[in-house]
């Protein structure tokens, strides 16, 4: 096909792909204000070695994961529940939340995930002070120099997570457009034998037109 077809196509045919495009986008964007925002809060926590020692410092490293095994589990679930006194189930707790290591940083990474940012925050925050009780009563069965701390990072904050409406209402008007695009070339495959024009006639027999029988 050449340009000129491109261009005809596009005449007759391009307002299909701007009335889906706007019908998805206007449909993404009222969909994700009907969805419940769910706020996602992070924060971190850290372990120190109480000496610059690099045996000391290599094993606590290596043991963030164990801490991590003994720690993010249902029981201590129940235990955030009782502390804060939230009328959730146990298993919503856990499962609303993920808990990571950074072996690099000796860093241990908490997200929650909630309808309320506020609780969001208070249930990561007493996550981590699990992990700092923990190891002050490990500590207590360990000389001093052997000890490893788990010390709090910044306070939690958190950010809206879902629905993402900016990012859904882009998707929505490009899938929108796709849809349009291939409406497009259905329609346009199906009426590949019409000849609409002068022009048409003479590029499908390669011959020029001598004349034409009047429609009446």
């Amino acid at each position: 096909m050449e340009l000129y077809d491109y261009l005809q196509i596009a005449r007759r045919r391009g307002w299909i792909i701007i009335v889906t495009a706007l019908i998805a986008t206007i449909s993404a964007y009222a969909f994700s204000r009907l969805q419940t925002p769910i706020y996602k809060s992070s924060m971190e926590l850290f372990i120190q070695p109480a000496r610059a020692d690099f045996g000391l410092s290599e094993s606590s490293r290596k043991l963030i994961s164990s801490y991590i095994g003994i720690l993010y589990n249902q029981k201590s679930s129940d235990e955030i529940r009782q502390r804060l006194n939230l009328d959730y189930d146990r298993a919503y707790i856990y499962g609303s939340t993920k808990i990571a290591e950074d072996g690099a940083r000796y860093a241990i990474q908490i997200e929650v995930r909630d309808y309320d940012g506020d609780t969001a925050n208070r249930i990561a925050r007493e996550w981590a002070q699990l992990f700092v009780d923990f190891r002050n009563r490990e500590n207590n069965k360990q000389r001093r120099e052997d000890r490893v701390d788990a010390v709090l990072g910044d306070d939690p904050k958190y950010v809206k997570d879902t629905p993402r409406t900016a990012i859904n209402t882009a998707a929505g008007g490009i899938l929108g457009a796709l849809v349009g695009l291939l409406i497009v070339i259905v329609l346009e495959t199906a009426q590949a034998s019409v000849l609409r024009s002068n022009a048409d006639v003479e590029r499908k027999l390669t011959l020029p037109l001598m004349g034409a029988i009047p429609s009446n």
